[in-house]
Order: structure tokens, then C-alpha cells, then sequence
């Protein structure tokens, strides 16, 4: 009974269908919910109730349609030609109004951007959603009026947002220092690192350091009112120390703190840097002077040496050049003795600076060649094992820090060969 079609009345979208039979039931509908209820009555009253909201569907899903499309029908994909400087990032904030967006950008440009975090000048990208194409008419001007000379084209300004700060996508690049000699672009950072120099365990003459100052301990009040007692101090903890002899104590000078290690047999005695300390008042006569701690290296306590702070041999940048047949030594002691020495360990060698060795030159550390060990067996030819760069040298030793590794056998008497020389 529901078949029938007929006109719709005013007011209703085209193609939509109006069922008079329906509405003609819905009365019949109301007085089946009065009468006593059925299994009969139920069904048809489901039934009745569910081809209405069908109904109701069909008349509303047009004008929802209509009005997801772009109006005018000349809707096309929004598009953006890149400029320098821009970044996914930067078109997310100004296209999507948020820059945490980008990945829609992206996902819609992949066949043209390979990698989000580069997009170059002169790259047209799609971006998500639509724009509609207006069309202008124009009148023409009357033919008694004389022809005007033509108009350039306007120019639409374009808005580039920049970023005042790096973001995720756009990577910083130090500038480049040029050898004003070769021209060529040269390495900015030092030959030996800040770090691996005062960090670096060294070897001295004997345990005791004539002129050497003593951390004496804290400088902090326990709540009683007397002098802090504890033995190991942190970053930025206030300590009392006798300066080093011949050193004013004055606010701003810095001192280095070292503590008595390994006495390497026939080298001489290890000393290995915890810290260093900044004067925070004026010396006052024959009194402690109070510093703090501003780096820490390692377990820093009282009655540990002070020095003078020394980074003269840690300034340039001059880089060391190749030498063939450099001279031999092994490697005399290994930091921290530790199972499988490895990169960035700190070894002693036996050359010192009486033998021209400076900070700055390289080393091989390698397995000497060795023989064949029975009759027509072939002997191994020489096995490189780690590189290493000398970064504190003394009259006594020299202290490499290991760069590179090739073998796992960095061991206490391994052969050793100056491979670069620092001019």
C-alpha cells in the first residue's frame, strides 16, 4: 500500500517522494497504540514507525549533500607555490591556523615532498580542503572612449610567516669558517675538546705537588650553627679552600681540583681532575676562601689538591698533520680499569713532552706483525686495533683519549705509533 507515488507539495526538494499512504495510516497508528496490545498490533506499529523515519531520511540527505559540496560548482583544490624560508610548519599556522597540523599537508603533497622536513622555493603544494574559483565580469569601456593604456596585472601580497625560533623542521646550520689561504671551508671546533682536557687524568712527578692548594670542606651551616661535615660535594655546593700558592684568592678566579690516583712504576704518579671551583668572595687576610663548585668530574671531597686552572693547550684549531714511521711506545695505564676499554677512555702512553709530543697528535694503537709459528705457516701481518688523539702531556706522560675502535684488544702494553703531528 505504500507503493504509490504522486507530486510532492510546495516546499519540498526535487527528487524527493511523498507517501499519502503513510500519513494517511499514522491516525490508525495512534489508535493502535490505545487498543490493547498485540503481538499483531506491535508489529505493525514497528513497522509504520520505521518506514516514517526512512521517509524523514530521504527528504533531509539531499539539501545535507548540497551543502557539503562547494557551492558554484567551480570548486578547486587550494594550492600553494613554496617561497624561501617556509616550512610545513609555517604553512600549517597559516593556512590551518594551527601548526601542529602539518602532517595533513604532508600527506596530501607526498608524491611531490619526500622528506617533510625539506620543502624548497618554487614547490606548488596541495593544501587539505577547497577554494571557489569567482568569475568577474567585465563591461567593456563605450567606443567613443578613448582605449586606456593597459593595466599590469595586480600584484597579490603574499604573507610569509617565519619562525623567530628553530622548530623540528628547520634545521640550523652553524656558519662555515673559510681558510682565508685555501678557501676552503675549515672545522670550527677546537682540535682538542674542552671537555677531554679537564676531564683528562694526567701524570705528574710524584704524590706531592709542591704549591698545590687543599679543599679544605663545606662551607654550609648545619642546623646547629656549626660548619657542614659532609665528605662529597655536588654542582653549585659552597666549599672553604687554600688557594693554590701565588694565587690572589680573588672573586672570579677558578681553580682545578685533583685527587691522587695510580703511581704508574717507572712513569710516575696519576692525578685525576673532580672538578673545578669559582671564588665567590674576596680573600680576606689568612682566612679560607669560599668558593663554589661550577663542574663536576667526578668525586670531589676534602683534602683533595687545587691548581691553577690551565686551558692554554686547549685553543687551537690547527689540526695535526700525517707522518709516516712515527715513533713507538705501549699504552702504560687505562682509566678506570675497565673490562673492554672502548671509545672516549683515557689511556697513559709512554712518550711524554720531552719527546716533541703535543696535544693534538694522533696515535694507532695496533698489534705488532707476527711471525709465522711453525715451518711453511704464514705469519699475520700488523692488526690496527683503536685510534687516539693526545689531549694532556706532561714531562712524565701523555693522556690520549681513544676516537675510534676497530678491535676490542685495548690492553695495558699494547703497541702504540704517532701517526699526525701537530706542527
Amino acid at each position: 500500500m505504500f507503493e504509490r507515488r504522486c507530486q510532492a507539495p510546495p516546499g519540498f526538494g526535487a527528487g524527493a517522494v511523498f507517501v499519502p499512504a503513510l500519513i494517511r495510516h499514522f491516525p490508525e497508528a495512534v489508535r493502535a497504540a490505545e487498543r490493547p496490545a498485540s503481538r499483531e498490533h506491535s508489529i505493525r506499529l514497528m513497522r509504520i514507525r520505521t518506514l516514517g523515519a526512512l521517509v524523514a531520511a530521504a527528504l533531509i540527505a539531499p539539501a545535507a549533500l548540497a551543502a557539503q559540496q562547494p557551492s558554484g560548482g567551480n570548486a578547486v583544490p587550494q594550492t600553494h607555490t613554496v617561497v624561501k624560508g617556509e616550512t610545513l610548519w609555517d604553512l600549517a599556522q597559516r593556512f590551518l591556523g594551527d601548526a601542529h597540523r602539518w602532517p595533513e599537508i604532508y600527506n596530501v603533497n607526498r608524491s611531490t615532498v619526500a622528506d617533510p622536513h625539506w620543502i624548497y622555493p618554487g614547490q606548488v603544494l596541495q593544501m587539505p580542503g577547497f577554494v571557489t574559483s569567482v568569475g568577474v565580469s567585465v563591461t567593456p569601456p563605450a567606443e567613443a572612449a578613448p582605449a586606456a593604456a593597459p593595466v599590469a596585472p595586480a600584484t597579490v601580497a603574499q604573507t610569509v610567516i617565519t619562525m623567530t625560533a628553530p622548530t623540528v623542521f628547520r634545521r640550523e646550520t652553524p656558519p662555515a669558517a673559510v681558510d682565508t689561504l685555501t678557501g676552503e671551508v675549515a672545522e670550527t671546533f677546537p682540535t682538542v675538546l674542552r671537555g677531554d682536557f679537564m676531564r683528562a687524568p694526567y701524570v705528574v712527578g710524584s704524590a706531592t705537588m709542591p704549591g698545590a692548594g687543599r679543599l679544605l670542606g663545606s662551607a654550609d651551616l648545619d642546623p646547629r650553627g656549626r660548619r657542614d661535615t659532609r665528605f662529597m660535594f655536588k654542582d653549585y655546593d659552597d666549599v672553604l679552600l687554600e688557594p693554590p700558592a701565588g694565587a690572589a684568592g680573588a672573586k672570579g678566579e677558578k681553580y682545578v681540583v685533583v685527587r691522587r690516583s695510580t703511581s704508574i712504576f717507572g712513569v710516575g704518579q696519576v692525578v685525576i681532575p673532580t672538578g673545578v671551583v669559582e671564588v665567590t668572595q674576596n680573600r680576606s687576610g689568612s682566612a679560607a676562601v669560599k668558593a663554589q663548585v661550577v663542574e663536576l668530574y667526578g668525586e670531589m671531597g676534602p683534602d683533595q689538591m687545587v691548581l691553577p686552572l690551565d686551558t692554554t693547550d686547549i685553543s687551537t684549531k690547527v689540526r695535526p698533520s700525517p707522518v709516516t714511521d712515527g715513533q713507538w711506545t705501549e699504552i702504560k695505564w687505562i682509566h678506570a680499569n675497565p673490562v673492554l676499554p672502548t671509545t672516549q677512555m683515557y689511556v697513559v702512553l709512554g712518550l711524554t713532552s720531552k719527546d716533541g709530543v703535543k696535544p693534538g697528535d694522533d696515535f694507532l694503537v695496533f698489534r705488532k706483525p707476527q711471525p709465522a709459528r711453525a715451518s711453511g705457516s704464514l705469519g699475520t701481518p700488523e692488526i690496527p686495533i683503536a685510534r687516539a688523539r693526545a689531549v694532556r702531556v706532561t714531562a712524565f706522560g701523555t693522556t690520549a683519549v681513544v676516537t675510534a675502535q676497530q678491535q676490542p684488544a685495548i690492553n695495558v702494553g699494547a703497541a702504540v705509533r704517532v701517526t699526525a703531528k701537530m706542527p
